[in-house]
């Protein structure tokens, strides 16, 4: 009656809808690290916080310029590791734990704008109820709140895709670690 054995049907399974082996595609050859998708959306983050202005009322401009500071080592990171990867492998998955932390550590920094964020909103909130009372229905907030806003979006935003990146760096290091034990064995 049960002669077949059992084999599960991992691409549509309602605990791996798409995501995770199942759905893994070859992009095409690798021939420079540019062709990393890694090296690439890093690029594009690191240009998106160089491009960030806060708003002067919050008093980020030193936390976003240490930022900027943090994320443009990332892309140089990976490219380096990737070029060390065939001179010397023990190097090139330092390098690659490397940018983990720093990614890390600008997720972190985004964490801490974001708390600065919420409790300038606080603040505020108070401070308009307490002149509400003295002096009339005039908000303290007024325009810089959608200014607030939108930075506050943009940083949950990045805060989103440095998280998705760093799992793709250690994904990489982790398939980098693989194809090297392959590549020993066979030799």
């Amino acid at each position: 009656m049960f002669n077949k054995k059992y084999q599960p049907n991992f691409r549509n399974n309602k605990f791996n809808s798409g995501k995770g082996r199942g759905s893994f595609k070859v992009r095409g050859p690798i021939k420079s690290f540019r062709d990393l998708e890694v090296y690439t959306k890093s690029t594009e983050l690191s240009a998106d916080i160089f491009t960030l202005r806060a708003p002067q009322d919050l008093g980020l401009i030193e936390e976003v310029e240490l930022l900027k500071n943090l994320s443009k080592h990332i892309p140089k990171m990976i490219a380096e590791s990737y070029g060390n990867r065939f001179d010397s492998f023990v190097v090139a998955e330092r390098k690659l734990e490397k940018t983990a932390e720093i990614i890390t550590a600008v997720i972190s920094k985004l964490d801490f704008i974001i708390s600065i964020i919420k409790k300038t909103k606080e603040q505020r909130t108070l401070g308009s109820d307490e002149s509400s009372k003295k002096i009339g229905p005039k908000s303290a907030v007024g325009q810089d709140n959608t200014k607030v806003v939108e930075f506050e979006n943009k940083i949950n935003q990045l805060l989103k895709d440095y998280s998705t990146n760093r799992a793709k760096v250690l994904n990489l290091k982790r398939s980098w670690v693989r194809l090297n034990e392959r590549f020993d064995k066979k030799t």
